[in-house]
């Protein structure tokens, strides 16, 4: 009898971390109080500690659930973000790390840092 018991409680256990595992997931993220949630636009850009203005304009797009757009120069990305220490990070069409710098938030893509500032 305490064979079954021990089994049925394994059984019971098994179940149920697979029931959460497969619920957890599921839902959209809630980013509703993140300060980076609106829009930002890259205000200059930086290389190999020279800065300029950029020619065209480039405006990202950061939504409540997780999702983001990022337009510039005729074309829209989609991704997805999420926070992580000092920042957060987008993946999906564009792959990057943004840093919070007080006001702005920086990236560096091919080795070009990009500052952008909120619309």
């Amino acid at each position: 009898m305490k064979k079954y018991l021990s089994l049925s409680l394994v059984v019971l256990l098994l179940m149920t971390a697979l029931v959460l595992t497969a619920c957890g997931g599921g839902g959209k993220a809630d980013l509703s109080d993140s300060k980076y949630v609106g829009t930002w636009k890259a205000s200059d850009v930086g290389f190999a500690g020279q800065t300029g203005d950029l020619e065209d304009e480039i405006t990202m797009t950061l939504k409540e659930d997780g999702t983001g757009t990022l337009e510039g120069s005729g074309e829209t990305s989609e991704f997805t973000w999420k926070l992580v220490d000092g920042g957060f990070k987008a993946s999906g069409d564009m792959k990057a790390t943004f840093v919070d710098d007080g006001d702005n938030i920086k990236t560096k893509i091919f080795g070009a840092e990009l500052v952008f500032e909120r619309q």
